[in-house]
């Protein structure tokens, strides 16, 4: 069973879903909310948080990836102390953040459809604002492997907040830890599990690849005829991967 809980965070209202008692806390990806994660929670169970401006969420000022490392750390400690955090896409990006600048919060890294750096198609960018619809079909038939995985469902909450999904996705694009990985700068040392989605356009193989070859306490699962909405496309193989993990971990 799924529960909502709200926490706050320097006066704002954070919101987040409750699956079982597990220290994994799921991160969505731009445009998204909690929801995302919502086959997570029923059968792996840990939280999931609506990021500020998301979900039930309230709204704060946002203009870094790092501004949403804190609210996420600030929340981990709230609900559990300490959690494996894992995050898809923008999701991912925070992820990698909360492990960097506020470690005592991180156990465990789990990296889904992410990168080093994310860079955006400049004309998803201006499309969103000057044609939204036409924008949001774009990365949906990027993000997709056919029609499945809730296609609509994510298309509409798109279609939503295109004003949102338009700052998530400008953040993305200036997130660039790419050369900071390679000169050994950024060192993550915690156990990391890496999930992509074979047929993934947005964040393709090569970029999953380039974290288990940097991150040393790595590896990395493929799951086939999923793109870059896995978790929706393909739950149970995305699942026993997270669930197999976790166990490893002792958690």
């Amino acid at each position: 069973m799924i529960e909502r809980i709200n926490i706050e965070v320097d006066g704002r209202k954070v919101a987040v879903l409750k699956g079982g008692e597990r220290r994994i806390l799921y991160i969505h990806s731009s445009g998204s909310d909690a929801e995302q994660w919502k086959y997570q929670l029923e059968s792996v169970g840990g939280y999931a948080i609506d990021l500020p401006n998301h979900g039930e969420s309230d709204n704060a000022k946002i203009g870094s990836i790092d501004d949403y490392a804190y609210y996420v750390s600030e929340a981990i400690k709230q609900v559990c102390g300490k959690a494996v955090v894992a995050g898809h896409s923008l999701g991912g990006a925070v992820a990698q953040k909360v492990c960097l600048n506020y470690p005592e919060t991180c156990i465990g890294l789990v990296l889904i459809g992410t990168g080093a750096r994310l860079r955006v198609l400049p004309e998803i960018l201006e499309n969103l604002k000057a044609e939204p619809d036409k924008a949001v079909e774009r990365i949906l038939e990027m993000g997709f492997h056919g029609r499945g995985g809730e296609y609509g469902r994510v298309k509409e909450k798109y279609l939503k907040n295109p004003e949102i999904l338009h700052l998530d996705l400008s953040l993305c694009d200036r997130f660039d830890l790419l050369d900071d990985y390679r000169n050994g700068k950024v060192k993550i040392e915690v156990p990391t599990l890496i999930i992509v989605g074979r047929e993934d356009k947005l964040t393709p193989l090569k970029y999953a690849e380039f974290f288990r070859k940097h991150i040393p306490n790595s590896e990395l699962v493929v799951i086939e005829d999923a793109s870059h909405m896995v978790m929706l496309e393909k739950p149970d193989e995305f699942n026993s991967a997270v669930e197999k993990f976790l166990k490893k971990m002792g958690i």
